[in-house]
């Protein structure tokens, strides 16, 4: 799974939230794909306030949410990295490339339906 940056409009942000740092944003981005993921079928747990696993075919992936300060014009950078396990043989790795795609599917449309979030785009 790639990183998926996107943007934390503040204003929107704090209006709904009435905090701004971007440690509240990072929380607040892993409790929303908390909540909504298990709405996908995932099943999730949350690690600490920044990180929250998700069980993909019986094997935990690690989501790390990280937003930086806000920029010139209010908005936080975040991204959401993976870290999966790469050693595991050819056919189970194809089994679960596919999941994971479902997993970044879930992720984005999550991000997309609340109207804090913007740019999202896809990094190698």
């Amino acid at each position: 799974m790639k990183k998926l940056q996107f943007l934390v409009d503040q204003t929107k942000y704090a209006k709904a939230h009435s905090s701004h740092s971007h440690d509240n944003a990072q929380t607040y981005v892993t409790a929303l794909l908390s909540e909504q993921l298990v709405q996908h079928g995932f099943h999730t747990q949350t690690t600490n306030p920044h990180e929250l696993e998700v069980s993909v075919s019986d094997h935990p992936i690690a989501l790390g949410v990280n937003c930086n300060q806000p920029d010139g014009e209010g908005h936080f950078v975040c991204e959401i990295s993976a870290h999966a396990d790469e050693e595991q043989d050819w056919f189970q790795k194809i089994e679960t490339q596919s999941v994971i795609k479902q997993l970044a599917q879930a992720v984005e449309q999550t991000l997309r339906e609340d109207e804090s979030f913007q740019s999202l785009e896809w990094k190698s």
